[in-house]
């Protein structure tokens, strides 16, 4: 029987995965980009800045998110159901 759905774990990573930070945002857009593509599915995930907070000693700090079109979860589109423009793109996307 064919997987429908990515093997997903709930709660934190166990590899702690800073999802916060511009770098670990990242690599948790490519992880599930990735996941859905192994599959068949092609998810849009990008990356997006937050915040940021400013540090007592004048530095500042930015807190980034991961934002899909998965709708309740479920990604929309087959990778053979790529619009042409998103065809000449390559697995996996930079975020």
């Amino acid at each position: 029987m064919p997987q429908l759905y990515p093997r997903f774990h709930p709660g934190p990573s166990g590899g702690r995965l800073d999802s916060f930070s511009e770098r670990g945002a990242k690599e948790l857009a490519r992880r599930i980009r990735t996941a859905w593509a192994n599959i068949g599915w092609d998810v849009e995930v990008r990356v997006e800045r937050i915040a940021s907070e400013e540090l007592g000693d004048g530095r500042s700090t930015a807190h980034f998110t991961v934002r899909s079109d998965l709708i309740n979860g479920l990604p929309q589109r087959r990778l053979s159901q790529r619009r042409p423009d998103e065809a000449a793109r390559a697995l996996p996307r930079a975020a």
